[in-house]
């Protein structure tokens, strides 16, 4: 066989692996463009859908550790893109908003994914949204039930 098999998987996973391999290459020249780390894109763009974050809301968004996190958001600050303002909930903590530099570069993501999801929408006759939204309800399940079970770390022994 030439990778095809019967119920075609093996070309539903090489086509996802696909979109994940290119989302991850417009991601890292997103980046790249807006002098940021990945990681820092993906702050900024959580920062955004949610009008202000926590640094341990990123953190957990992220996966990193506070002290990633806190580097992460100095090198932003310094850049100009976020913000720290006051928690009026937690005097010790702060909240994260985005700059105008930053606005901007969540801005051009959003643009440049919005002209591509439409483009292949169109071409799909509207389909593509109800299709993502699956496939989202389908990735949150699937996580849910790879999660490692309490008292585990999840690593094979």
């Amino acid at each position: 066989m030439t990778g095809q098999d019967e119920d075609g998987a093996t070309d539903l996973m090489a086509a996802f692996d696909a979109v994940v391999r290119a989302n991850a290459s417009l991601v890292g020249q997103l980046s790249a463009r807006a002098g940021v780390h990945e990681s820092g894109l993906r702050a900024l763009v959580l920062v955004s859908d949610t009008g202000y974050s926590t640094p341990t809301e990123v953190a957990g968004f992220l996966g990193l550790t506070s002290g990633a996190v806190t580097n992460l958001i100095d090198r932003l600050t310094s850049a100009g893109l976020l913000e720290r303002t006051p928690n009026p909930n937690d005097r010790r903590g702060s909240l994260l908003r985005l700059r105008p530099a930053g606005e901007e570069v969540v801005g051009d993501y959003r643009r440049r994914y919005v002209a591509m999801l439409r483009a292949v929408d169109t071409r799909h006759r509207g389909d593509l949204h109800a299709v993502l939204n699956d496939l989202a309800t389908g990735l949150y399940e699937q996580a849910a039930t790879a999660a490692p079970t309490p008292g585990t770390d999840g690593a094979s022994r």
